[in-house]
């Protein structure tokens, strides 16, 4: 949207004032109209499919039941930030998701680092003796089959996590509040979003939070959410298939290997799995200072309408600027 000049903000009534920004509509208005269109898009989604799906998919955490779920939730919140981009004559790529960055460079590294985080968390539990590794539980075959649903299946679940936390949601509270006071905001509630997973306990939720605020980082350094989409699929589908723990709380149905969780439950995670575990709290915290050293520039802007008109919001023709 196009900005509006200094001038005639201080000319316009007070009553105005509340609803109209340097930016034109003010960042929680803006938010307000985008929670309105997700329960607009989302309502009647849940009455037309919400008794006919569970009848058609199998039961419990299986590649099916989770790609079908996450394909519809991203699709709301797709939907919906489409709709805001063409209210504000804005793309996809200022709220972090750029399409011609899609699977690319930037997603597979976030990839290889989510992997090798969550290797060195398993790694250092089988190292105390609170993860066994077990005998193979699928045929060839099935470790392909599995192998590959899984990993459609946590790429859906990285687009939609990502994106409905720190896509339109961090954007809208950065023009407002500017980005680290935002990245609070959208941890909190990216938290508060998985205290409901069966067996979820404290711990887990302090390391759901840490792992926000390295996704926040990670957002912030890359200049996008590709980097953070290919950490969580690859950490979710590490945790679930590849070492065949518990994924907060839960066990995947096709998980690769017959690992057990042994001995403390601060070691092992108990019943919630890995990221529940202290050493996950050890290697989240080394993966944010180590991310800050090797991305160590800002990339995605950040702004607030307290200053919005010396640090304009980037337009499509700059989409870099800072």
């Amino acid at each position: 949207m196009p900005a509006t000049e200094p001038s005639s903000i201080a000319a316009q009534p007070g009553w105005k004032l509340i609803f109209v920004g340097p930016q034109g509509i003010r960042a929680g208005w803006r938010l307000l109209i985008f929670i309105a269109l997700l329960v607009a898009i989302a309502t009647p989604l849940h009455y037309s499919l919400g008794r006919v799906l569970p009848k058609l998919l199998p039961h419990g955490f299986t590649v099916t039941t989770v790609v079908v779920g996450e394909f519809l939730q991203f699709g709301v919140v797709l939907i919906a930030s489409l709709i805001m981009a063409r209210f504000e004559r804005r793309s996809l790529a200022q709220y972090g998701l750029p399409l011609r960055l899609m699977l690319g460079k930037q997603f597979w590294t976030g990839a290889l680092w989510g992997f090798v985080m969550l290797s060195f968390i398993v790694a250092m539990m089988a190292a105390s003796r609170a993860y066994s590794l077990g005998a193979l539980a699928l045929s060839p075959l099935d470790i392909v089959k599995y192998g590959l649903g899984w990993a459609l299946a946590f790429l859906l679940v990285g687009l939609f996590e990502e994106f409905v936390a720190r896509g339109y949601l961090q954007f809208a509270l950065t023009t407002g509040l500017g980005f680290w006071p935002a990245a609070v905001i959208t941890s909190a509630l990216f938290a508060a979003g998985h205290i409901t997973n069966s067996g979820e306990n404290w711990v887990g939720v302090v390391e759901i939070v840490l792992i926000a605020i390295f996704l926040c980082l990670a957002l912030r350094r890359t200049g996008n959410l590709w980097f953070a989409i290919g950490w969580h699929m690859a950490f979710d589908w590490g945790e679930s298939f590849f070492y065949s723990t518990p994924n907060s709380g839960i066990h995947a149905t096709g998980h690769m290997l017959n690992a057990s969780l042994m001995g403390s439950k601060w070691l092992s995670g108990g019943t919630v799995g890995p990221e529940a575990s202290v050493f996950d709290l050890l290697v989240t915290v080394a993966g944010i200072l180590l991310l800050a050293r090797v991305y160590p520039k800002a990339k995605y802007p950040a702004v607030s309408e307290g200053y919005e008109t010396t640090a304009p919001i980037p337009s499509r023709a700059n989409p870099e600027m800072v």
